[in-house]
């Protein structure tokens, strides 16, 4: 694959391991070595691998592929060799295994290359990266398995924060001891103490790099509100595919505790939304989007009770594809109303949170090195957005997006959108923007608000 637009791509010469080495100036794809056998699972006819990630490493002289399966189904981090890569290129679901096979053959020469390249599909079929009935059946398993547990542990203590309760009571104390210096440095008041924003937006990139933003946002929420609490919280589920929302009735856990969930609330959402309200469960396992913001709840309330209402969104891709809205979109609207249905039917005094994180551009995801004229444009589509935001205005949020096509990969678009439908929490107040800087010249950027 050509890494430069405007190069036309070249011509490859495939290659039997074991056969003799044809001498050729052309670049050269080489199959993986495999034995030939046939599987007892019949294969996809149009085999598409699954949207894991896959991360180059090399051993001594040998480059090599290492997967990680976003969902966990997959076992470990199987390794395949870089040479396999344009054969994995070939499984987008569009290219029947017939043709595949076809090709490979016409090119090599060779009758063994078409049984090499279905056994190699087959083994990829085994390890579960493929879309088909196998790796279905795995998933229903891996869903059976979980949702019935009460509890969702921590995913991530250890590892963005600490995992020791002392410390990390110590860590946090910090972030809001920062957090409390840009609150003086900007001139805004101290919350009350039994101040309940109507919403807050605030960042779930990891903690240890804007932990403080993150407590600023939760600055804004009172340390002794006068009734118990209901947190509505709405994060972006990163591993969330093919599904818009996914509810959990989990409680979660942390080193500081367990966070109740209102699951009467979930309840009545999931009543409206059907059988899809849980297909996408499993997402909730190892997401962080909502994990930071119970960790920054638990510690801004201390022991005061308060319970939380867990839902993860989708992207919003398909209706930018489409040229549509999410008003649109059934499911969406679906969801929306169930929620405020539930907050009007169920009463008690409810917080909307939004944690979500703006751009994601550079190097990292796939662009050139960012130079300080694009860091600026990037900071000048954020402030659009944030100004909608800010504003409560949900359409101009999702407009001011869409129209640039999500340039900047904004992974909270979803979730704020539906924070701002169902909170309708009118004019808000910035309170912080950050890029976060990476070494390769990428940036996150994030920000915090609260709607009082």
């Amino acid at each position: 694959m050509s890494l430069t637009p405007d190069e036309p791509a070249r011509p490859s010469k495939l290659i039997i391991p074991g056969a003799e080495d044809e001498r050729t100036e052309r670049p050269r794809i080489i199959l993986p070595p495999g034995s030939v056998r046939e599987s007892a699972e019949e294969l996809p006819e149009y085999p598409r691998l699954r949207r894991v990630m896959m991360s180059p490493v090399r051993d001594g002289e040998r480059e090599m592929l290492v997967i990680t399966d976003p969902l966990g189904i997959v076992p470990g981090q199987p390794v395949l060799g870089m040479e396999s890569l344009p054969v994995l290129q070939l499984l987008d679901g569009t290219v029947a295994l017939k043709d595949i096979t076809a090709a490979v053959m016409q090119e090599s020469k060779d009758l063994r290359v078409g049984s090499m390249i279905r056994d190699f599909i087959a083994q990829l079929d085994e390890m579960l990266l493929l879309e088909s009935p196998r790796f279905e059946r795995a998933l229903q398993e891996a869903r059976d398995a979980y949702h019935p547990l009460e509890i969702r542990p921590a995913s991530l203590e250890g590892v963005s924060y600490p995992a020791e309760r002392g410390e990390l009571e110590t860590f946090l104390d910090e972030n809001f001891r920062e957090a409390a210096e840009l609150r003086t440095n900007a001139g805004d008041t101290v919350a009350a103490a039994n101040a309940v924003p109507r919403a807050l937006l605030a960042p779930h990139l990891d903690p240890r790099r804007e932990g403080r933003l993150m407590a600023r946002a939760f600055l804004e929420l009172g340390e002794a509100p006068e009734e118990p609490l209901r947190v509505v919280i709405f994060g972006t589920g990163h591993n969330l595919i093919g599904d818009f929302v996914a509810l959990t009735r989990k409680h979660f856990q942390t080193p500081l505790g367990t966070a109740r969930c209102d699951t009467a609330f979930v309840d009545h959402i999931a009543a409206a939304i059907g059988e899809n309200a849980y297909r996408g469960e499993l997402s909730h396992r190892d997401e962080h989007s909502i994990e930071f913001q119970v960790l920054y709840l638990q510690h801004r309330l201390k022991q005061r009770p308060f319970t939380i209402v867990p839902i993860l969104c989708g992207g919003f891709y398909h209706l930018l594809d489409e040229q549509k809205g999410p008003r649109d979109e059934a499911s969406i609207e679906a969801l929306l109303a169930s929620v405020r249905e539930a907050e009007a039917r169920l009463g008690g005094k409810t917080l909307y949170v939004a944690g979500v994180d703006f751009s994601h551009v550079g190097p990292r995801f796939g662009d050139g090195k960012l130079t300080d004229e694009l860091k600026e444009e990037v900071a000048r589509l954020d402030a659009a957005a944030l100004d909608a935001a800010v504003n409560g205005d949900a359409e101009r949020w999702f407009q001011t997006i869409a129209s640039v096509d999500d340039a900047t990969r904004i992974c909270g678009f979803a979730p704020t959108y539906c924070m701002l439908r169902t909170a309708e929490p009118g004019l808000g107040r910035a309170l912080g923007y950050v890029q976060s800087a990476e070494r390769d010249t990428s940036i996150v950027s994030v920000a915090a608000v609260t709607w009082p």
